[in-house]
């Protein structure tokens, strides 16, 4: 087998690898909403929010057809307004959501699992579904998916009012909590819950995303450069870098090293440098996300 063999090989796993993790996701997303959200009348805001209300105001009318057909409306403007590429990496998520809606709605009525959310107090219910769906919203961002949804407009908004994610996102759920509050179908008192489990979730999905990446770069200036290149290089079999940087207050030249290590190597390269030199100066900061050889490459 030769290396280009070898390397097909690996990014088949890789892919086969990511869309398992974006259907975990998805059916994760779809399970908080489904025994959770809908049955307590919960907006929590994007389409997932609107399918709540119709549901509420049209009593038979299926959430999982509403939120599809939203998204079937939303990836067409998507492909007109935003490309192809778009269009191609939205399209699954957007009708795996649904269809894992209308699925776990069919199961939990068959055997009945509704009547334990009567034993479950609000704040459960929050909870549990927030750190479910975060969870869910999670897996399916890091491995490159979406839902699709109010997505598509954050998207729109961004490229042609050139509005930031952050602020679309608050804007396009709040409409839709606020709806839901004055339409009756959700309580003042509900509408505050909401707004728990959005950063509930938002928690969650962050710490989903960033899990894994318990990295710190490190930044050292010392006097004795060369012998904590070496240990970092030989001991630890760490690759880093070195900046030319000056400092102000003597105005001399110094070389300043970059290394990312693990917070365990780390803990034993400070007690390294505190013992080869006492006086070197080194600060450290946690990096979010590492790529790159020797971390996320095999």
């Amino acid at each position: 087998m030769n290396l280009t063999e070898t390397n097909q090989r690996k990014h088949l796993r890789k892919k086969i690898k990511e869309w398992i993790y974006i259907t975990l996701g998805v059916a994760l997303i779809a399970f908080s909403f489904s025994f959770f959200i809908e049955p307590n009348k919960l907006v929590i805001g994007g389409v997932s929010g609107v399918g709540v209300i119709i549901n509420a105001k049209i009593p038979g009318f299926n959430s999982a057809f509403v939120i599809f057909a939203l998204n079937a409306i939303l990836l067409v403007a998507g492909f007109i307004l935003l490309g192809k590429e778009f269009f191609v990496k939205t399209v699954y998520g957007s009708l795996a959501y649904p269809v894992f809606i209308f699925i776990f709605n069919k199961f939990f009525a068959a055997v009945n699992l509704y009547r334990f959310l009567t034993e479950i107090d609000m704040i459960n219910i929050i909870i549990f579904s927030s750190v479910i769906m975060g969870a869910g919203i999670g897996i399916v961002v890091k491995y490159g998916g979406t839902t699709g949804g109010t997505e598509v407009l954050q998207k729109v908004l961004f490229k042609y009012l050139h509005i930031p994610f952050s602020y679309s996102l608050y804007l396009l759920d709040g409409i839709v909590i606020f709806l839901g509050i004055i339409l009756n179908v959700q309580s003042l008192n509900h509408g505050l819950y909401v707004i728990v489990f959005m950063f509930l979730s938002g928690a969650i999905i962050d710490l989903v995303v960033f899990a894994g990446f318990n990295k710190r770069a490190v930044y050292i200036i010392s006097d004795k450069n060369a012998e904590i290149k070496k240990i970092i290089l030989d001991d630890f079999e760490r690759g880093l870098s070195s900046i030319k940087v000056v400092g102000e207050y003597s105005k001399t030249d110094r070389e300043m090293l970059v290394c990312i290590l693990s917070t365990i190597e780390y803990v034993k390269l400070r007690a390294i440098i505190e013992s080869v030199d006492p006086n070197a100066f080194f600060f450290v900061v946690r990096a979010s996300e590492v790529r790159g050889e020797g971390f996320s490459y095999d």
